[in-house]
């Protein structure tokens, strides 16, 4: 694997073509849709800490930062971590593999980031995340530069939603923040 994406491109490569395709902080639009993602889903659920694992650029840390609620920022790549630090988005900062290590919050968020995990990793993350909420999306569609990119696992709504239920947890609501595609799951006791 060449990058933290497990595609061809530099980690470097990745978090530039974030940029360069306004995935960024400094992207008002992008911004929004993670501040709109935190309000709608502290409507649906009670949580005090909230783990952003595969963070990226801490769109989402920051929003529930803004919301006070206590944020953990999660990310291989380097640049995203510093680039997260940078702009402040959390309390709490991992540069870490997040299948390899125990992550317990009241609610969890892994936004586009599983297609890029073998299935084998995918059962470990979620044997070792422990929350009450899991929110989740990850792209079903095929492009032209997964390879590069790092789509190694791309699944359909049903077979995440299978997988989830492996592991302990049941749908508690389809969502359509930040993606048409999102999640929400809650563990089951």
């Amino acid at each position: 694997m060449a990058n933290s994406f497990g595609g061809i491109w530099s980690d470097e490569q990745c978090f530039q073509w974030e940029l360069n395709n306004n995935i960024s902080l400094d992207s008002q639009s992008f911004v929004n849709l993670y501040n709109s993602t935190a309000k709608e889903i502290s409507k649906l659920v009670e949580f005090e800490s909230f783990a952003d694992i595969g963070g990226g650029v801490g769109a989402y840390s920051l929003a529930m930062k803004n919301l006070n609620k206590q944020v953990y920022y999660y990310d291989l790549n380097k640049h995203h971590l510093d680039y997260a630090m940078s702009h402040d988005v959390a309390h709490y900062y991992h540069q870490t593999d997040i299948t390899q290590n125990k992550i317990k919050h009241d609610l969890v968020a892994c936004i586009e980031v599983m297609e890029h995990i073998t299935d084998d990793k995918l059962n470990d993350l979620l044997t070792n995340v422990d929350c009450k909420y899991f929110h989740f999306s990850s792209t079903p569609h095929l492009t032209d530069f997964d390879e590069e990119w790092g789509h190694i696992n791309v699944k359909q709504q049903h077979e995440w939603i299978a997988l989830f239920e492996q592991h302990n947890y049941q749908l508690h609501t389809k969502m359509n923040l930040p993606t048409s595609w999102s999640l929400l799951f809650k563990k089951n006791n």
